[in-house]
Order: C-alpha cells, then structure tokens, then sequence
C-alpha cells in the first residue's frame, strides 16, 4: 500500500520546511507547492489525500484556490494556515469547505495531529 499524500502549499520556503519536518513522523509523502497556481497543477494531477494551505500569497490566494477545488468535488482534505490576523480569513475558508486551520506561528505537535486526524478522516492512515 502506498504512502497518503500531504502537500504543503505556501510561498515561505521556511515555513513550507517547518511543516515538513513536523511531518517526519506521519506515514505520508510530503510534496510542496509555493503558488495557488502551482497547488493546482499538483492537486489535479496527484489528488493528495491532505493539503496544508495558505491562505495569503501573491498570484492565487489560498481563499480562490480552495473554491476552486470545492467546484471539483475532490476528496482532499484542506487545512488552511492562518496568522492571527486573518481570523476572518480562516471564517470565510471554512464557509467555503476547509476542514480545518492550523495558526500561525505554527507548533509541531499540533501540525502533526491535525495532520493526522485528516488523514484519518479520508481513511488514508494506516
């Protein structure tokens, strides 16, 4: 059986490592995007079973990105990351389908478990 997938979709390379390594214990293969436009292109082709999304970037936002995969009707579990200064942000993201949201600055340990519990949820976890 193979390995669930996560992606990682942020435009800090720094934080996109951080949530990497958080995930060394998870069994699942971690890939990474730096762009809604680039998240897209992956999401499409490989369907992750989880994938960590930010919610401000240049270029695609993580708000557009995740009404747009809602329109496709994937099964890909969405955890938004947010600072706390878009906690209207992180409102308007669940109203649109996430499944949850980890605040930035991020904590190993609860990337770790809310990592798990969706892959749990999309039965992705062994």
């Amino acid at each position: 059986m193979s390995l669930p997938e996560v992606l990682i979709v942020d435009d800090d390379r720094l934080l996109r490592t951080m949530v990497k390594d958080a995930l060394a214990d998870v069994p699942c293969v971690v890939r990474e995007a730096d762009s809604g436009d680039e998240a897209l292109s992956v999401i499409t082709e490989r369907e992750p079973a989880v994938v960590v999304l930010d919610l401000v970037m240049p270029g695609k936002s993580g708000l557009e990105l995740l009404k747009t995969l809602k329109s496709k009707g994937l099964r890909t579990r969405i955890l938004v990351l947010s600072s706390l200064d878009t906690e209207a942000l992180v409102q308007q993201a669940m109203a649109d389908g996430a499944h949850g949201y980890l605040a930035k600055p991020i904590h190993p340990l609860d990337v770790q478990n809310v990592v798990r519990a969706a892959l749990e949820a999309v039965g992705a976890a062994s």
